[in-house]
């Protein structure tokens, strides 16, 4: 399994430090850390947009080291996952800490955004 590795560039706020792992597989599971807020949401935009749905249709987001987000990162996971449907595929949740899942109730972004305790709950579900 390869994995790769997508960050804030040095020199960046500790605090505001956002990491990306790719971990290759099917589905491809992205685990992401840190804050996904507007000014910190890069490294993630440029992982996601980085992946072609149609070799990667079906994306795990393990966020269980993502504690808060902002109306930009749930418009990316909107956008991914209309790309990820386009090509026959879906986006799912993984490990949604309170604060993201009170945010995703309160939008009823979580209707169409499928939330699993695991990544590995996530990627076997049928």
């Amino acid at each position: 399994m390869r994995s790769s590795f997508i960050g804030n560039p040095a020199g960046s706020n500790p605090a505001d430090l956002v990491t990306v792992q790719l971990l290759d597989g099917d589905p491809l599971v992205v685990r992401v850390a840190g804050r996904l807020l507007f000014d910190t949401l890069p490294p993630l935009t440029e992982a996601l947009s980085g992946l072609d749905p149609a070799e990667h249709p079906r994306v795990v987001l393990d966020l269980a080291e993502v504690p808060m987000c902002d109306s930009s990162a749930l418009n990316l996971l909107v956008r991914t996952r209309a790309s990820r449907l386009d090509a026959g595929g879906w986006l799912r949740l993984a490990a949604v800490q309170p604060m993201v899942d009170n945010v995703l109730k309160l939008t009823n972004l979580s209707w169409i955004l499928p939330v699993f305790r695991t990544a590995e709950a996530a990627a076997t579900h049928t």
